[in-house]
């Protein structure tokens, strides 16, 4: 306790910080969706910065407010210290409390500073930040996260990891600190080491130098090797000197003549440092964390020989947060922005903005909408800003008009919202325009208020100012101006994801207009209408067997063909059993209200016991469209044998 009080506001932040994680744990395991635990991550936004100055790209989920932290956390190391490690990091903290317990239990060693031992398991650390880098701006995705212990823990392992690489980390973190005194911070944290390259600031300056100097030049130059060489450099560095001369600006000093020599701030540095024979602590494992000020009795430890200054850094720590905070929310970058096409017409280019794209919402989804916009004539370029859901068009208005270019990006959607029952011959379908729906997921979103409804059968959404909804309904309801408007404003929701776990989705759609004309449909035409037919043909097998061969077709019976997940695994099966002698080609239909598969296939090749036992292998051979070849677990169950039908 009395280490506590003498250094209290370094550990409530360090305790706040905990909290809150345990908060978020709490809730995973308490059915809630895992929190957005990147949310302040400077590691994360160190990373997806250095995939937007390699590529122009900004990886997947991170936020302007990630990368300012990121920015703000390098020039705090420059200036300050290490502040983050010693007074936010949760690992750190961790890190930490294992060396009490580690001393307590009296096990394990403080490897020797200095020693071969520390050396070797310094490179750690870099090797790590290389390989996290490298493969980060390689894919645009965070590869920390495959093993970060935080984020596993955070997420209570239902976030985007790989489950052997979050389980070796978690037994590094906790056996390693166990037997090994800081282990984690001093030799694996890969924020470490980009800390202590930070730290060696007048190298770290002069190789971005030479690497902007080089670009200028026209020299091929990637950053990810300037990191490389600034590892290798400060590596070194750090064990020939283990210390940095000039930077930080703020340094724990000890004045002589005021130290009694007890050696309790040497006790208490939890890096092991020797503050206790150090007139300046220039020691590259130094965070300022402050313990040493605060055991000292003699006031003869301070910072920058000011007693004034020993709240300073936690002051700073808490103005940094902040100042990233509100630096993040007035600052924006794109995940992607990219231009093709004649570089001539680009000064003609006009641009537009459009929001509320839900489904342009990481840098994969915002690559494929690009590769869709790059196939409609007249534009040239677009730029996204996932954390907003809005992209940005550029196109050449000689070459086309705005409407046009919103309406190759509109995508045509039909929900089926529950099967009629068979007493439900016919459902009147009405048309409403409702404003901000544009995006697919948005007809998705309003399908679930709409499902939640009695007598509400299917939704069909198309372009229009605004955009057209048809509602397929019960022939026997009566249409309610007044309940269509409160159903398509519903603010807040309830949506259920895979796990069981809700969510909560709020919108602002606005019901604009109804028009005066009802149509009607049959239940049969309604049901076909909404299933998603699918049909492949094999031209290989096609040609190797003719016109002139007796041809039959074997229908399976599959409930759920017309449900997403299946849909998706459609072109799998295609795939897998073109591989087969005979197999001419399939497609998907309705038989009466049974969703089936119909398999056309050369009548003396196969029969049905054949074709059945296909269907059965466990695994599937799949070729994908750039030549590669996978073997795959089989992507759909069958359960019920076909038969052939003609």
């Amino acid at each position: 306790m009395k280490k506590i009080k003498n250094n209290v506001w370094r550990h409530v932040l360090q305790l706040g910080v905990i909290a809150v994680i345990a908060g978020f744990i709490l809730k995973v395991f308490l059915g809630g969706a895992p929190a957005d635990v990147e949310a302040y991550c400077p590691f994360g936004g160190l990373q997806s910065l250095a995939t937007f100055i390699s590529s122009d790209t900004l990886a997947c989920s991170m936020s302007v407010v990630q990368i300012t932290m990121g920015i703000v956390l390098a020039l705090a190391v420059m200036l300050f210290s290490k502040l983050f490690c010693g007074y936010v990091c949760p690992l750190g903290t961790l890190t930490e409390w294992m060396n009490e317990l580690r001393k307590k239990m009296k096990i394990g060693f403080m490897v020797k500073t200095g020693s071969v031992g520390d050396k070797l398991l310094r490179a750690i650390k870099y090797i790590l930040l290389f390989v996290i880098f490298y493969m980060t701006i390689r894919s645009s995705e965070l590869f920390c996260k495959n093993f970060d212990p935080y984020y596993a823990f955070a997420t209570g392992f239902k976030g985007e990891l790989t489950a052997w690489m979050a389980i070796i980390s978690i037994l590094v973190l906790f056996a390693g600190n166990l037997f090994i005194g800081m282990f984690w911070c001093k030799y694996v944290c890969p924020l470490g080491a980009l800390s202590n390259i930070f730290k060696f600031t007048l190298t770290f300056i002069v190789l971005v130098v030479l690497g902007i100097i080089a670009g200028y030049a026209g020299l091929p130059m990637n950053w990810i090797w300037i990191l490389g060489a600034a590892a290798v450099i400060c590596y070194l560095y750090e064990i020939i000197y283990y210390k940095s001369n000039t930077f930080p600006l703020l340094r724990i000093t000890r004045k002589e003549e005021k130290c009694n020599n007890c050696g309790l701030c040497s006790k208490r540095c939890p890096m092991n440092i020797d503050v206790a024979q150090l007139k300046t602590v220039k020691h590259v494992d130094c965070m300022l964390c402050g313990e040493c000020v605060g055991a000292c009795h003699s006031q003869a430890i301070q910072i920058n020989r000011n007693p004034r200054f020993r709240w300073l850094p936690v002051v700073l720590t808490v103005v940094l947060f902040f100042f990233a905070v509100w630096m993040g929310s007035h600052w924006e970058l794109p995940t992607i922005s990219e231009k093709w096409g004649d570089e001539a017409k680009w000064s003609k280019l006009e641009m537009f903005e459009r929001d509320g794209m839900k489904t342009v919402k990481c840098y994969g989804s915002s690559k494929a909408f690009a590769a869709k916009m790059k196939r409609v004539p007249g534009v040239y370029g677009v730029t996204t800003y996932v954390n907003r859901f809005a992209v940005q068009v550029y196109y050449n208005p000689e070459e086309t008009t705005q409407e046009k270019v919103e309406k190759a990006m509109f995508t045509p959607t039909k929900m089926k919202l529950k099967v009629p029952s068979p007493e439900v011959e016919k459902l009147q379908v009405i048309t409403i325009g409702v404003e901000k729906l544009f995006d697919k997921m948005d007809v998705t979103f309003l399908s679930n208020i709409f499902r939640q409804k009695e007598g509400y059968y299917g939704i069909i959404s198309q372009y229009a100012c605004p955009v057209q909804i048809k509602l397929f309904i019960d022939a026997n309801k009566p249409i309610d101006k007044k309940e269509l408007r409160e159903i398509v404003e519903t603010r807040e929701f309830e949506i259920l994801l895979h796990g069981g776990v809700k969510k909560k989705v709020t919108c602002d759609y606005e019901f604009v207009s109804m028009d005066a004309k009802i149509d009607t449909i049959s239940r049969a035409d309604f049901l076909n209408l909404m299933f998603p037919q699918t049909k492949m043909t094999f031209k290989g097998n096609v040609a190797k067997y003719g016109s002139d061969v007796a041809i039959a077709v074997y229908e399976l019976p599959y409930v759920g063909l017309d449900k997403p997940l299946i849909q998706r695994r459609l072109p799998y099966f295609g795939s897998f059993i073109s591989n087969y002698d005979g197999i001419l080609g399939y497609e998907t239909a309705l038989n009466g209200d049974t969703p089936v598969i119909r398999i056309t296939y050369v009548k003396e090749v196969l029969n049905d016991e054949k074709i059945w036992e296909m269907l059965q292998a466990p695994k599937w051979t799949i070729h994908y469209t750039d030549g590669r070849v996978e073997e795959k677990e089989a992507q759909l169950p069958f359960k019920t044998p076909g038969k052939t039908i003609e």
